[in-house]
């Protein structure tokens, strides 16, 4: 079966909506190259951005949609790109930065479990996401690593306007290069994400 055949398929999946007894067509909305966007996904998406954020009801559910696609589209060509470049971060970074994401958001594993279950989400949805999130940020420092140059100069100035003592001086200048750095890493992280994106068809159905 070629590719075409297969994406086709697609647009004939049905998921039972078992709380009511109606089909649910998981429509295809958005297709990119050979790989493709669903409203599943994007309900996957949705519902998981509520439970992270604790929102109950959404005043604005089009626009949620809308940033969501963008979103999953960024995502997606993220993971392609990465996979083109043969990227990999290993497990014990992947769980580890997996437990700092659940941490920082006070979600303990077993909430996340009973969310997964209630929305019938694969298990390792999040734990996806942030593989992808983090192969994307390791792909962006090894290609742009030598042009991260901090001006020092400007860093003593901002130190200067610190009344800081001089045992945090080293740790407080060496806080501010790493935040530069990240900021030049954004930039670069966004400017290259746009340059991917002309790489391929990226059609809205």
């Amino acid at each position: 079966m070629n590719k075409k055949k297969i994406l086709f398929l697609f647009f004939f999946i049905f998921f039972i909506n078992k709380s009511d007894g109606n089909e649910l067509v998981n429509k295809v909305i958005v297709s990119i190259d050979n790989s493709i966007i669903t409203e599943f996904d994007v309900n996957k998406e949705i519902n998981l951005i509520k439970f992270v954020n604790k929102i109950e009801n959404t005043n604005n559910l089009e626009a949620l949609k809308k940033e969501t696609i963008n979103n999953l589209i960024d995502r997606k060509i993220k993971d392609i790109e990465t996979n083109n470049y043969k990227i990999e971060v290993s497990e014990k970074e992947l769980e580890n930065n997996l437990y700092n994401y659940l941490s920082n958001l006070k979600i303990s594993s077993e909430d996340i479990e009973i969310f997964f279950k209630k929305n019938e989400i694969e298990a390792n949805y999040v734990k996806t996401l942030i593989k992808i999130d983090m192969k994307w940020s390791k792909l962006i420092r090894e290609m742009y690593s030598s042009r991260i140059n901090v001006n020092l100069t400007e860093i003593d100035k901002l130190m200067q306007k610190e009344n800081t003592n001089s045992d945090n001086y080293e740790k407080l200048k060496q806080q501010l290069i790493i935040n530069e750095q990240n900021k030049l890493l954004n930039k670069f992280s966004s400017t290259h994400l746009e340059k991917s994106k002309k790489k391929y068809l990226i059609k809205f159905l």
